[in-house]
């Protein structure tokens, strides 16, 4: 198999893997820039540490580390909208409002919100992995359903599905 058909079938099969989507936001100056990722994870809970990835040519990557701070915005379905306009080439925001609040711009409606340090940075190839120090975090009781992304498209989590799935687990 060809280095190039290597590529092609571990997209194709690393895309079953579902995901929930997060936008990272960093502030230069007035200008805010941002990037979708589902690349997120938690590392680490003593001390509260979090990693996402970008691409090594990433702008907003760029400037996330540059000015060394940035918040984490976990997304609802109801904002896929704001993913899809992060995971293009338009890296900053003038058509979505954001929050600003102790040095950090974050998505209003988010279902959790990381405000973030950066910790570390490392080589992973084509990409960069980026470690936050998490030094606050919010969110609401009660959110909206995720939004995920799957074989290459966003989506949502089915309710009734987990809902039954639920009872299910209750009933054995």
């Amino acid at each position: 198999m060809s280095t190039e058909d290597k590529i092609v079938s571990y997209r194709r099969l690393f895309g079953r893997f579902a995901t929930g989507v997060a936008v990272v936001l960093a502030e230069d100056g007035n200008n805010v820039v941002g990037l979708t990722v589902n690349s997120l994870t938690s590392v680490s809970l003593n001390p509260l540490l979090l990693l996402f990835c970008a691409r090594n040519e990433s702008e907003s990557a760029a400037t996330v580390l540059r000015v060394g701070r940035f918040s984490v915005n976990v997304l609802t379905a109801h904002q896929e909208a704001i993913a899809r306009h992060f995971a293009g080439p338009r890296t900053t925001t003038t058509k979505f409002n954001c929050q600003r609040s102790e040095g950090f711009v974050s998505i209003p409606a988010s279902a959790a919100v990381f405000r973030c340090t950066v910790e570390g940075v490392h080589l992973g190839g084509d990409h960069r992995i980026i470690i936050g120090r998490v030094i606050d975090m919010i969110g609401p009781d009660e959110c909206n359903p995720p939004l995920l992304y799957h074989q290459g498209r966003y989506t949502e989590l089915e309710l009734d599905m987990e809902e039954k799935f639920l009872a299910g687990t209750e009933q054995r």
